[in-house]
């Protein structure tokens, strides 16, 4: 066993944190802003073939990865090399493990639980699509799950980044048991390879088993190209059908024939356990217990205690939208908010679409913490279901609440001015 060093970098290493195919993860400590990282170290030697490769996916990570902010992805903080060796800087989750050990028949979670995290991951994905990144390798053991049940999609070393050149990492597929048809194909990928392999991970997670087992790779390949999989409950036959129709769409050959986006798959589970007025599934309003479990799942939320999550779904509005339809006009001065919580929206100004926003995204925040007119109008690209907040905030919300609310409104701020920005910057003068 290789000696531990005292340092990575400018990290003070404490002790080993885990041993992997991708190199050792060292438990360190951050002297600049006094925080515990975990700090992930290639242990290959230079002149191993296979250096250059686990080098670029190394940066390709930190690239991809660091670039995202959202708290299902596990976040990466710096990336460098330390006496020759590539090393990534990023968060360390106390007591954190992966859905691996959770995919066998006998160690199945509570089906609402695999609900809880598949949908959390699907917000995640849905937040990194629509900022130009593809994972291409979701499957259980890519996803870590916190103390506090947060699930966090990690290892983004094949990632594909839009806004990167094309000399990255197109030849590098994910592992077998979740490819797509056309990743198994190597076709040309989008946003939609993610959102079948985390059908997979669903399937995988309510069955304890994968939907296609083979004998070899080529066996594999041929029935992920060409053969439908079972239905979950014809496996286990407690499931409901509903998780059947989300996870056999998710898993649809054609990319047409899925989910479009993981705000809509996000949206899919979230009806999945809803009970209807009869007793069945359906599309009946979640009682307050069940809002305030969607609504802790919002990445709008994820700074709120669970006391302060209790006093904003009791005053909340629970509003669903139909397609295309405007929920806030330009020009308006009521201070109304909304948070998303499920489906897609998109931003205009004077007529001109200008972004898009979708679930734990917030709209409204601009008059809401000033007041004043609505710089942007909002309309609806599908189904859509959002907290609604119409009285001014500091006549509804206690001082911790309104000081968690103002965190998030300006972050939000922040976050749509950096991408106007990033717009204007691309735009031809």
């Amino acid at each position: 066993m290789a000696r531990i060093p005292d340092k990575i970098g400018k990290y003070t290493v404490l002790e080993v944190a885990g041993r992997g195919a991708m190199g050792t993860v060292f438990l360190a400590h951050d002297p600049f802003v006094d925080r515990q990282v975990a700090v992930k170290v290639c242990q290959l030697a230079a002149d191993d073939d296979d250096f250059a490769l686990q080098r670029k996916m190394f940066f390709n990570e930190a690239q991809a990865a660091g670039a995202l902010d959202h708290p299902n992805i596990l976040r990466v903080y710096d990336a460098g090399e330390a006496d020759g060796q590539p090393f990534i800087a990023m968060e360390y989750v106390r007591g954190g493990h992966t859905l691996r050990p959770h995919c066998a028949p006998d160690a199945l979670l509570p089906i609402p639980e695999v609900v809880r995290y598949v949908r959390q991951c699907a917000m995640a994905l849905d937040y990194a699509h629509r900022r130009g990144v593809t994972h291409r390798d979701i499957k259980p053991a890519n996803i870590m799950v916190t103390e506090d049940g947060q699930a966090k999609i990690v290892d983004f070393g094949i990632a594909l980044r839009a806004s990167a050149d094309r000399t990255q990492l197109l030849t590098t597929f994910g592992s077998p048991l979740y490819m797509s048809p056309e990743q198994a194909a190597e076709e040309s990928l989008t946003h939609h390879t993610d959102l079948y392999s985390l059908g997979v991970t669903l399937f995988e997670l309510l069955v304890g088993r994968p939907p296609f087992i083979a004998q070899g790779l080529a066996q594999l390949v041929h029935k992920i190209a060409s053969e439908d999989p079972p239905a979950p409950s014809s496996l286990r036959p407690e499931l409901p059908p509903s998780l059947d129709a989300v996870v056999l769409r998710a898993m649809a050959k054609e990319p047409a024939d899925r989910f479009q986006s993981g705000a809509e798959m996000a949206e899919a589970l979230a009806g999945a356990l809803e009970p209807a007025a009869d007793g069945t599934e359906g599309d009946a309003e979640p009682d307050e217990a069940a809002r305030l479990a969607l609504a802790r799942d919002l990445a709008f939320f994820a700074g709120f205690s669970e006391q302060e999550m209790e006093e904003v779904v009791s005053i909340a509005l629970w509003a669903r939208y139909a397609p295309r339809e405007i929920i806030l006009r330009e020009g308006e001065d009521e201070p109304a908010l909304l948070v998303l919580v499920s489906g897609e929206v998109e931003l205009s100004v004077q007529g001109s679409a200008v972004a898009r926003a979708g679930a734990g995204e917030c709209l409204g925040e601009e008059a809401y913490l000033v007041s004043g007119e609505r710089v942007t109008s909002v309309t609806t690209r599908g189904p859509v279901t959002a907290l609604h907040f119409d009285l001014p905030l500091q006549e509804w919300a206690s001082l911790p609440v309104q000081t968690q609310f103002r965190k998030s409104l300006q972050q939000s701020l922040v976050r749509r001015f950096a991408g106007a920005m990033r717009s204007l910057a691309k735009t031809p003068t």
